[in-house]
């Protein structure tokens, strides 16, 4: 199902709000932000996983090569995420021959493997981008063809993928519960994370990075 698509983990944010530390290498239950995020599809073949972090950010770039990721380099993170995005994208257009890219966020630990097969699911059934959804707004994970590999090249500033897809006529919407989108940017929303891996026994996956 994911054979011919590239995995894209922007994971190059200054966690400005997150306080003292690095955000994504917070411990949650155990086992570093970024390292659950970067979980998802663990154990399917995929067409490549690429990681997107800042030129010093060395525990992000070290815990995500022992996942696997390609590591390519964001030289000016404070330039928002929409130039990570960019660079990320170009990276998978031009090194690779994947067929459509799956775009996660290095902050977002708890998005589930069947949440990604049903956005899967939508683009085999013809959809040209999948975006997930909830409350009514529109979030990451996203996944687009290659068709749009370009557009996503070019974006600047903090604008991210939601601009593309709302101009695409061929796209989908796959709904997910608020806890399985929960993005964590402060020292709060990490209270609430593990309070929900309290509550649910955690996640049964294997993690190379600590």
């Amino acid at each position: 199902m994911f054979d011919r698509t590239a995995i894209l983990l922007l994971a190059s944010g200054l966690s400005s709000r997150f306080g003292a530390g690095d955000k994504l290498m917070a411990n949650l239950n155990g086992r570093p932000i970024l390292a659950r995020a970067a979980g998802a599809l663990a154990n399917r073949p995929v067409a490549k996983r690429v990681a997107v972090v800042g030129k010093d950010q060395t525990a992000r770039k070290a815990c995500l090569e022992a996942l696997g990721f390609e590591i390519v380099l964001n030289p000016a993170p404070e330039d928002g995420q929409g130039r990570t995005l960019a660079i990320g994208s170009q990276y998978v257009r031009d090194a690779t021959e994947a067929d459509s890219v799956l775009i996660l966020l290095g902050d977002m630990p708890f998005v589930t493997d069947t949440h990604l097969e049903g956005m899967a699911q939508a683009l085999s059934q013809g959809a040209s981008a999948v975006m997930s959804e909830t409350g009514g707004r529109l979030s990451p994970p996203a996944l687009f063809r290659r068709d749009h590999f370009g557009q996503l090249a070019a974006v600047t500033g903090d604008r991210g993928a939601r601009q593309i897809f709302a101009g695409i006529p061929a796209r989908h919407v796959v709904a997910a519960a608020p806890d399985l989108l929960m993005d964590i940017d402060d020292g709060l929303d990490l209270q609430r994370a593990e309070e929900q891996l309290t509550a649910t026994g955690g996640r049964s996956l294997t993690y190379a990075c600590r």
